[in-house]
């Protein structure tokens, strides 16, 4: 029994234009894996990887439908071509697009970046058979596949390697900070221990001074009372002159003792006097 043989695959439309009009409303997917097999023998097998990166940027790029979109509008197609590092903008792509196919579409395909990009004729791409290379078509979409695992591990292992980066960077920061947290501290206990022998050196310095007032105030008690037995016993010697010394002495006791703060010290001071100047023996 005969095998019944797959008819090929093939865009739909009467012209070339067309038929790249059809091709350009399929995915992003199905847009490389069409390319692929159209050119795999020619160099498709060995820019499988790149132009599955292309289809997978574009589909992170699209913003309304993603990975299940087919073109990006003017703002997208410039970042795609930015982030691929193409030196053309989206004017100059509708530029040769117009001179390759005689349009200058409003939204970029990815059929539309390759067939600039690869510089192919794309006349051999939109009639190229698909359904007859069975073995290719599956060969291609295990590269794919096999491409697009690698590229999701890859961006991973990028953001694992982000992630720690990011945390030692975190880690060495917060070292940095604890080192200088404990310098300081360091340095304000420096300034406290100085602090604290310059408090002590002048508390010594204080315990000194006060033991030599307090020496030098016994001294002076003691001639204080070296002198009151000095005048004792001039006051005894002066007994016959007891009456009029004592009268003034007791004026002046009572002015000291009396009135304003001046006056009771000017008293003071004329009673010293009197007891110091008292003519007769007492001056000797």
């Amino acid at each position: 029994r005969k095998r019944k043989r797959k008819m090929a695959a093939v865009l739909p439309g009467p012209t070339d234009q067309d038929r790249l009009r059809q091709l350009s409303v399929r995915t992003y997917k199905q847009q490389a894996i069409w390319f692929l097999n159209s050119f795999w023998e020619e160099f498709a097998k060995d820019e499988a990887e790149r132009i599955w990166g292309y289809a997978n940027k574009a589909g992170e790029l699209d913003l309304q439908k993603g990975k299940e979109g087919n073109e990006l509008d003017e703002m997208m197609a410039h970042r795609f071509l930015e982030v691929h590092h193409e030196t053309m903008t989206v004017r100059e792509l509708r530029e040769q697009l117009y001179s390759i196919i005689g349009e200058r579409p409003k939204y970029i395909s990815l059929s539309h970046f390759l067939v600039v990009h690869y510089k192919i004729n794309y006349g051999i791409l939109v009639n190229a058979s698909q359904g007859s290379n069975k073995e290719e078509v599956e060969e291609a979409q295990r590269k794919l596949d096999a491409v697009q695992s690698a590229l999701r591990e890859s961006e991973a292992r990028a953001q694992e390697a982000a992630a720690a980066l990011k945390e030692s960077k975190a880690r060495e920061a917060e070292a940095k900070a604890r080192e200088a947290e404990a310098v300081a501290s360091e340095a304000e206990a420096k300034k406290r221990e100085a602090a604290a022998l310059a408090s002590e050196k002048e508390a010594k310095e204080r315990e000194a001074e006060a033991k030599a007032r307090e020496a030098e105030a016994k001294e002076r008690e003691a001639e204080a009372r070296a002198a009151q037995d000095e005048l004792e016993a001039a006051l005894a010697e002066l007994k016959a002159q007891e009456d009029a010394y004592n009268n003034k002495k007791a004026d002046l006791e009572r002015k000291s003792e009396e009135g304003g703060v001046v006056s009771r010290n000017k008293a003071k001071a004329e009673l010293a006097q009197h007891l110091a100047e008292d003519p007769l023996p007492i001056r000797r």
